[in-house]
Protein backbone atom coordinates (compact mmCIF):
# COMPACT_ATOMS: atom_id res chain seq x y z
CA UNK A 1 0.00 0.00 0.00
CA UNK A 2 1.47 3.30 -1.00
CA UNK A 3 1.90 5.97 1.67
CA UNK A 4 -0.27 9.04 1.55
CA UNK A 5 1.31 12.29 0.65
CA UNK A 6 0.63 15.67 2.15
CA UNK A 7 -1.75 16.49 -0.70
CA UNK A 8 -3.78 13.39 0.05
CA UNK A 9 -3.97 14.28 3.73
CA UNK A 10 -5.08 17.83 2.85
CA UNK A 11 -7.78 16.46 0.55
CA UNK A 12 -9.00 14.08 3.26
CA UNK A 13 -9.04 16.93 5.82
CA UNK A 14 -10.90 19.25 3.46
CA UNK A 15 -13.42 16.51 2.67
CA UNK A 16 -13.95 15.90 6.40
CA UNK A 17 -14.50 19.61 7.01
CA UNK A 18 -16.96 19.73 4.09
CA UNK A 19 -18.88 16.74 5.51
CA UNK A 20 -19.02 18.35 8.94
CA UNK A 21 -20.20 21.66 7.43
CA UNK A 22 -22.83 19.85 5.36
CA UNK A 23 -24.09 18.04 8.47
CA UNK A 24 -24.22 21.32 10.37
CA UNK A 25 -26.16 22.96 7.52
CA UNK A 26 -28.63 20.06 7.38
CA UNK A 27 -29.18 20.32 11.16
CA UNK A 28 -29.73 24.09 10.89
CA UNK A 29 -32.24 23.59 8.04
CA UNK A 30 -34.18 21.05 10.11
CA UNK A 31 -34.27 23.41 13.08
CA UNK A 32 -35.34 26.27 10.80
CA UNK A 33 -38.12 24.11 9.32
CA UNK A 34 -39.32 23.13 12.80
CA UNK A 35 -39.34 26.77 13.96
CA UNK A 36 -41.11 27.86 10.78
CA UNK A 37 -43.80 25.23 11.34
CA UNK A 38 -44.24 26.38 14.96
CA UNK A 39 -44.50 30.02 13.89
CA UNK A 40 -47.07 29.13 11.25
CA UNK A 41 -49.13 27.32 13.90
CA UNK A 42 -48.92 30.33 16.20
CA UNK A 43 -49.95 32.64 13.36
CA UNK A 44 -52.96 30.41 12.62
CA UNK A 45 -53.89 30.44 16.30
CA UNK A 46 -53.64 34.25 16.40
CA UNK A 47 -55.71 34.58 13.23
CA UNK A 48 -58.40 32.37 14.73
CA UNK A 49 -58.36 34.46 17.91
CA UNK A 50 -58.64 37.64 15.89
CA UNK A 51 -61.56 36.23 13.92
CA UNK A 52 -63.31 35.26 17.16
CA UNK A 53 -62.74 38.73 18.60
CA UNK A 54 -64.03 40.36 15.41
CA UNK A 55 -67.19 38.26 15.54
CA UNK A 56 -67.62 39.14 19.22
CA UNK A 57 -67.18 42.82 18.48
CA UNK A 58 -69.74 42.61 15.70
CA UNK A 59 -72.16 40.83 18.04
CA UNK A 60 -71.59 43.43 20.75
CA UNK A 61 -72.16 46.19 18.22
CA UNK A 62 -75.47 44.65 17.19
CA UNK A 63 -76.47 44.24 20.83
CA UNK A 64 -75.55 47.88 21.55
CA UNK A 65 -77.73 49.03 18.65
CA UNK A 66 -80.63 46.95 19.97
CA UNK A 67 -80.21 48.41 23.46
CA UNK A 68 -79.94 51.94 22.08
CA UNK A 69 -83.13 51.40 20.09
CA UNK A 70 -84.91 50.07 23.18
CA UNK A 71 -83.66 53.01 25.25
CA UNK A 72 -84.82 55.48 22.60
CA UNK A 73 -88.22 53.79 22.45
CA UNK A 74 -88.48 53.89 26.24
CA UNK A 75 -87.66 57.61 26.24
CA UNK A 76 -90.40 58.30 23.67
CA UNK A 77 -92.98 56.24 25.59
CA UNK A 78 -94.77 58.08 28.40
CA UNK A 79 -93.98 56.79 31.85
CA UNK A 80 -96.84 54.83 33.30
CA UNK A 81 -97.06 54.03 36.94
CA UNK A 82 -97.94 50.46 37.74
CA UNK A 83 -100.11 50.44 40.81
CA UNK A 84 -98.76 48.34 43.61
CA UNK A 85 -101.30 46.86 46.02
CA UNK A 86 -98.96 47.39 48.96
CA UNK A 87 -98.87 51.14 48.35
CA UNK A 88 -102.59 51.36 47.84
CA UNK A 89 -103.16 49.46 51.07
CA UNK A 90 -100.51 51.56 52.83
CA UNK A 91 -102.30 54.70 51.67
CA UNK A 92 -105.63 53.41 53.02
CA UNK A 93 -104.07 52.40 56.37
CA UNK A 94 -102.32 55.76 56.66
CA UNK A 95 -105.69 57.44 55.98
CA UNK A 96 -107.15 55.39 58.84
CA UNK A 97 -104.43 56.66 61.17
CA UNK A 98 -101.77 53.91 61.00
CA UNK A 99 -98.24 54.93 61.95
CA UNK A 100 -95.18 54.56 59.74
CA UNK A 101 -94.03 51.66 61.92
CA UNK A 102 -97.38 49.90 61.36
CA UNK A 103 -97.00 50.26 57.59
CA UNK A 104 -93.42 48.95 57.69
CA UNK A 105 -94.31 45.96 59.88
CA UNK A 106 -97.54 44.94 58.18
CA UNK A 107 -96.80 45.68 54.50
CA UNK A 108 -93.01 45.71 54.24
CA UNK A 109 -92.75 49.12 52.62
CA UNK A 110 -89.55 51.12 53.04
CA UNK A 111 -89.30 53.47 56.03
CA UNK A 112 -89.01 56.58 53.84
CA UNK A 113 -92.09 55.58 51.84
CA UNK A 114 -94.10 54.81 54.97
CA UNK A 115 -93.16 58.13 56.59
CA UNK A 116 -93.99 60.00 53.38
CA UNK A 117 -97.43 58.39 53.16
CA UNK A 118 -98.22 59.12 56.79
CA UNK A 119 -97.12 62.75 56.47
CA UNK A 120 -99.06 63.19 53.20
CA UNK A 121 -102.24 61.77 54.78
CA UNK A 122 -101.81 63.93 57.87
CA UNK A 123 -101.32 67.09 55.79
CA UNK A 124 -104.27 66.18 53.54
CA UNK A 125 -106.57 65.71 56.52
CA UNK A 126 -105.40 68.87 58.28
Amino acid sequence: MPSLTLVHWLLIGNFSVLLAAAGFIVALRRQQSRETRQLEERIQHLIQGQDAMSKSAIGLGRRMKQLEARAAAAERRPATAVPDERFEQASRLAGMGASAEDLIDSLGVARAEAELMVSMRQSASA
